[in-house]
This record gives structure tokens, sequence and C-alpha cells, in this order.
């Protein structure tokens, strides 16, 4: 959803690490466009998103207009079986 937002008013997906894309998706793009975070996020220390058990997002860019979005899942670990994936 936060990335639907931000393609409509911005016609592509933010680009960047993590703490790059939350940044963006908060607003600091060229039409200041603010994106909401998904229930349960939260953004660390370092300015990256996390997911509800304060692990970082992995986003990989698909395309200008496909991300998929990977949170560690359950177990908190990165690339598992639970990791949660969405596009």
């Amino acid at each position: 959803m936060m990335f639907q937002e931000f393609r409509n008013s911005m016609g592509e997906n933010p680009v960047g690490n993590n703490a790059e894309i939350t940044k963006a998706l908060l607003g600091d793009n060229l039409k200041q466009v603010r994106a909401l975070l998904p229930r349960g996020s939260s953004i660390n220390e370092e300015g990256q998103m996390c997911d509800p058990q304060g692990i970082p997002y992995f986003f990989h860019q698909l395309s200008g207009k496909e991300m998929e979005i990977r949170s560690a899942g359950p177990d908190r670990e990165m690339w598992s079986d639970d990791d949660i994936i969405t596009k």
C-alpha cells in the first residue's frame, strides 16, 4: 500500500537502500509526498524501516513500479523459510 501511494504520486518507486527508501517514503522527495508506513512497522536509529519484530525490511527493486519486500518472519532471521515476502 505505501509503495502504491508513493508510485501514484511520483510515477515510480523510491530507490536506494532501506534508509534511503524510508527517507523518501517519509517525505524526503521532490513532491514531499509522505506515505503511511505499514501497521506495526518502526524506524530504527539508522533510519531503516523495520518489521514488527524490529528487524529491518529488505527491499529488492524489481522494476520502476514493482518492489519485493522481505520481512524476517517469526524466527527473526532473514533468508529462512518463514520469511514474509510481498510485492
